[in-house]
C-alpha cells in the first residue's frame, strides 16, 4: 500500500477546492494561452521560444508554439506515460526541465517500491520527436534511501514521490517531495543525494522545484502544506543548497546543506528565476482558511528575499509549474489539479 505521504502535493488543497464555489474575479490579471489541459504541472522553455508543459492526467507532454502571439499552437510530443487517479487528482509526469541540446528532462511520480505502477518514479529523457529513454529510477533509489533513515521522518518513511527537475551540463536535479531530499543525477544514470530538507514543526517540508539562481547555487521552494494549514499562515520555505559544497558520502553533510534563502511563503508547487534576477514562485493559495480560489505567483527579488510580491492578487486556482521568458513574462500552470479544466496563462506584470 501506498504511503498517504506519497500521493500528489496539491491532494489536500484539491479536495477542500472541490468542496468550495470558486470565486471568478472580472478581468484577470492573465491571459490563458492554452486550455482543456489535464492536470498541468511543470512548465520549462526550450530553444526557439517554445514553451513545454507537462499534463500528469493525461500522461504526456505537450509543445506551445509562439506563446505570446494570439495564436499560439498546442501538440502533443510525448504520449502514453503512466498516469494514475489518486483521489480527486492524478498523478503522473510532474516536473519538466529543457536540456542544452532541446530534449526535455522529465520525472515521474512516486515509487514502483512504494506500490506505483512500472515508470513511475523514473527520470526520462525525451526529444521533441516524441521519444524517450529511461534514464534512471530516482524514486525506488530514494525509497530505499528513506528506509534507511526512518529516524529522520518516522511518520512519513519510507516514501519517494520526485517532483521537480532542473537540467544543467551534465546532469538533472531532481527534488523529491516524498524523501524530502535534492537529487544530481548523472547523464549516465548515476544517483546521488546531495541534500535533505528538514522537518517543520508539524511535518516535514515536502521540496517541490528548483531554480538556478544569479550566484550559481540551487535555490529549492517547499509545500509545507500541513504546517500552512495548521497554522493559518504561511510557513514554506525557499532553501538555498550549494552544490559545489555538496558531499553525497557524508550524511552530516547531506542533512546540513541546505539553508532557509525565503520564510514567510504560502505552500510552493513551482519556481523559476526569471532575467532580472527575481525568483518567482507558485503558490497553491495564499490565504486560510478557505472560501477561496486565490493561488498566485510570488515574485522575490534576489537581493531582497525578504520583499514579497503578489503577482496576480490571489486570481489563481491551484498553480503548479512557473516557466520565465527571456523578455521577463512569467507563465504558469493554472489548475493543476484538474481536468480537463487546466490551463497554461501568461501572466500580464512582470
Amino acid at each position: 500500500m501506498k504511503n498517504v505521504k506519497s500521493s500528489h502535493v496539491v491532494v489536500v488543497a484539491v479536495m477542500v477546492l472541490a468542496a468550495l464555489a470558486v470565486t471568478v474575479k472580472a478581468d484577470p490579471p492573465f491571459t490563458v494561452v492554452v486550455g482543456g489541459l489535464q492536470n498541468p504541472r511543470g512548465l520549462t522553455f526550450g530553444p526557439g521560444g517554445r514553451l513545454y508543459v507537462a499534463q500528469a492526467g493525461a500522461g504526456k507532454i505537450s509543445e506551445i508554439r509562439k506563446p505570446s502571439s494570439a495564436t499560439p499552437v498546442l501538440r502533443d510530443i510525448v504520449t502514453g506515460l503512466p498516469a494514475e487517479p489518486d483521489g480527486p487528482n492524478f498523478v503522473g509526469v510532474d516536473g519538466i526541465s529543457a536540456l542544452g541540446n532541446g530534449n526535455i528532462a522529465a520525472i515521474m511520480a512516486e515509487s514502483e517500491a512504494g506500490g506505483g505502477p512500472p515508470l513511475f518514479g523514473h527520470l526520462l529523457e525525451a526529444n521533441v520527436a516524441g521519444q524517450w529513454r529511461d534514464v534512471a529510477n530516482v524514486g525506488n533509489y530514494n525509497y530505499a534511501w528513506s528506509a534507511e533513515h526512518v529516524d529522520l521522518a518516522p511518520n512519513d518513511f519510507p516514501d519517494s514521490n520526485p517532483y521537480g527537475v532542473l537540467a544543467v551540463p551534465g546532469g538533472v536535479y531532481v527534488a523529491d517531495a516524498g524523501t524530502n531530499t535534492l537529487n544530481f543525477v548523472k547523464a549516465n544514470g548515476d544517483i546521488s543525494i546531495l541534500a535533505y530538507f528538514p522537518n517543520n514543526p508539524i511535518a516535514d517540508a515536502t521540496p517541490t522545484c528548483i531554480a538556478q539562481g544569479p550566484d550559481g547555487a540551487l535555490y529549492v521552494g517547499t509545500l509545507a502544506l500541513r504546517d500552512s494549514i495548521a497554522t493559518r499562515s504561511p510557513k514554506a520555505i525557499v532553501y538555498r543548497v550549494d552544490p559545489s559544497q555538496a558531499d553525497p558520502d557524508d550524511l552530516n553533510t547531506i542533512l546540513t546543506l541546505a539553508t532557509p534563502w525565503a520564510t514567510g511563503v504560502w505552500p510552493i508547487n513551482g519556481c523559476a528565476f526569471g532575467p532580472d534576477g527575481s525568483f518567482y514562485a507558485s503558490q497553491l493559495f495564499t490565504r486560510w482558511p478557505p472560501p477561496f480560489s486565490n493561488g498566485d505567483v510570488v515574485k522575490i527579488p534576489f537581493a531582497t528575499p525578504a520583499v514579497h510580491t503578489f503577482m496576480t492578487g490571489g486570481a489563481l486556482t491551484a498553480p503548479g509549474g512557473v516557466a520565465v521568458a527571456p523578455d521577463g513574462t512569467v507563465y504558469v500552470s493554472n489548475g493543476s489539479a484538474f481536468a480537463p479544466e487546466g490551463q497554461v496563462v501568461r501572466l500580464a506584470n512582470r
